[in-house]
């Protein structure tokens, strides 16, 4: 159903006075027809039969039916659906094209709720029972809280919110006809290195596709009816950065959740990781929930800080290995849970690459998959009730919508000692030196996967074009006269044995444009954009530096030979 705004009143011109000749026009026909009408039945003036006022009692009850189901319809639109500009989180303000829901069935929740037992008693016989299983739980995923939120508004909570929060952008998309999607979507998108690409397994082991499996099912079942994508998008054997520059090409723009996993890269420290953090919190949908694959005591109090700060609702801090019982582990194998049995065997054939001590093997990443997939059902749970007990709950969550603005806190890191502050961590406001305001970034990469803006996009000259594999060595002579893009030494020699085994199902390579003196000029244009289908035109006569605080290019760290 469509709700029209009224159009203003026409002038007092030709246009004007040509719609009020036809309306007089209608109402002359409609007069004309009313005077010929029968008369009432009702009068004393004139004659009816008892068909002719069974005839009119049928139609006044046909009246009544009709408008019983038109303010039904009325009752069904949502009066809170939000309209004009979107918001960071893609929901619009009030007063928008109305939205015409469906009611709740109470065997759609009962059967929802079925399913959700059902898969915790799985996840229970899988790792020793209930309580052992918890523990694990416990040990292995830990939560933020906001002593300061409201009491009902928790991480959990948040978390449900989020799925509701995705029912409303389709729902306000379907009522424009904005979205050809069928069905609304909640989008997990995982960044870090080789422990979240899976080394050492095949691809589709790794965690993010393990909790997947579990909670696609239950998200997707009514009244939800939640579509769940899940990116795997890391990168084996990159740091935060410059990873952490091109979040929205590599996670896309649409991400709900994001993680980060450089802990092995980057020590003990929390420096990389609230960089990242910012970095994050200028996603379209901020801001997001965001997935700490580490437990590192300065890690945690970094996230704690931007919970306490209110920034981040609903974070969340996964481990692995050091969640499990270890006597459970020093069982005969019969004995032990089924989730721990074969526990220290990889997922990919014996002798396939990435398969060293520091990496997680097939059950590790099992574990974590189940542990974040019972963390995400818990968020179900909360927002099957929300919807069945409270009536008005899209007025509430649009409401709750924790839209940032693009202002941050100041940083907790010493900035001073980064050589790099604005492009990290922001710059205050000229203001208020307690706000602080990222710059905007604008990237391309070679790096691969990237949802868009790809390197090959910037380049107007100065590349010899080559169409051979790229995990074939290239002749110096190709470098001659122009830059190639190639891949490293190490880089091609993983990727080469990883094809004996079939390629594992890996997508991410580190792809660089390569020269030499005699390859001559690169010739680039800058790129700059508000979003991804949103980019600045420029006249062409300004300067880059009208746009541009600074460039950074990021090279690769290899040296081959003497040239």
């Amino acid at each position: 159903m469509e709700m029209h705004r009224r159009s203003k009143a026409p002038s007092n011109n030709s246009s004007g006075s040509s719609a009020k000749r036809n309306v007089g026009g209608s109402s002359s026909s409609l007069r004309s027809k009313h005077n010929s009408r029968p008369g009432n039945p009702y009068s004393a003036a004139s004659q009816t039969t008892t068909t002719d006022i069974i005839l009119f009692r049928s139609m006044q009850i046909l009246l009544v039916i009709t408008v019983c189901w038109f303010l039904s319809l009325i009752i069904s639109v949502d009066p809170t659906t939000p309209s004009g500009t979107p918001n960071g989180d893609g929901l619009r303000g009030s007063g928008s094209a109305s939205i015409i829901t469906t009611p709740l069935d109470p065997q759609d929740i009962a059967n929802a709720r079925d399913q959700i037992t059902k898969v915790r008693e799985e996840f229970y016989t899988r790792y020793g029972g209930e309580s052992e299983a918890l523990d694990m739980l416990k040990r292995g995923l830990r939560t933020f809280e906001n002593e300061k939120a409201a009491k009902d508004m928790g991480s959990v909570r948040s978390t449900a919110d989020r799925y509701l929060r995705s029912i409303l952008r389709f729902e306000e998309n379907q009522s424009s006809s904005l979205s050809a999607l069928p069905h609304a979507e909640f989008v997990m998108a995982f960044g870090g290195y080789s422990v979240t690409v899976g080394r050492g397994n095949h691809f589709e082991q790794s965690y993010p596709f393990i909790m997947e499996k579990i909670l696609a099912p239950i998200l997707a079942l009514p009244p939800l009816g939640v579509k769940l994508v899940v990116r795997n998008s890391a990168i084996g054997g990159i740091p935060s950065f410059p990873y952490g520059w091109c979040l929205p090409n590599f996670l896309g723009e649409d991400a709900d959740a994001v993680s980060w996993d450089y802990g092995m890269n980057e020590g003990n420290g929390a420096a990389g990781l609230e960089s990242y953090v910012r970095q994050a919190l200028m996603m379209p949908k901020s801001p997001p929930m965001f997935i700490l694959l580490d437990m590192k005591r300065p890690r945690l109090d970094l996230l704690q800080k931007y919970v306490n700060m209110g920034f981040l609702p609903d974070p969340v801090a996964l481990g692995g290995r050091d969640a499990v019982n270890k006597k459970l582990l020093q069982l005969p194998e019969t004995d032990k849970p089924p989730g721990l049995q074969k526990w220290d065997e990889w997922g990919a054939p014996k002798g396939s690459p990435g398969q060293s001590p520091w990496h997680p093997k097939k059950m590790e990443h099992e574990l974590m998959g189940w542990m974040m997939a019972m963390h995400m059902i818990d968020a179900v749970e909360v927002a099957l009730n929300v919807m069945e007990k409270d009536p008005n709950w899209r007025e509430k969550v649009l409401q709750q919508n924790p839209s940032l603005g693009g202002e941050l806190p100041a940083p907790v890191t010493d900035v001073a000692t980064t050589g790099a502050a604005s492009i990290l961590h922001g710059a205050p406001s000229t203001d208020d030196s307690s706000k602080w305001y990222m710059n905007h970034v604008s990237c391309r990469t070679s790096f691969l996967p990237n949802m868009f803006g790809n390197f090959d996009s910037i380049i107007e000259s100065g590349v010899t074009k080559d169409e051979e594999d790229m995990l074939q060595s290239r002749d110096d002579s190709l470098f001659n006269g122009g830059w190639v893009m190639d891949v490293g030494k190490v880089e091609r020699e993983t990727k080469v044995k990883v094809q004996k085994y079939g390629g594992l199902g890996y997508i991410d390579m580190k792809t660089a444009l390569y020269g030499i003196p005699s390859s001559g000029t690169l010739k680039l244009w800058l790129p700059y954009e508000l979003s991804a289908t949103n980019p600045v035109q420029s006249s062409g006569d300004l300067l880059a530096g009208t746009y541009f605080n600074s460039v950074v290019f990021c090279e690769v760290n290899e040296k081959r030979g003497n040239k």
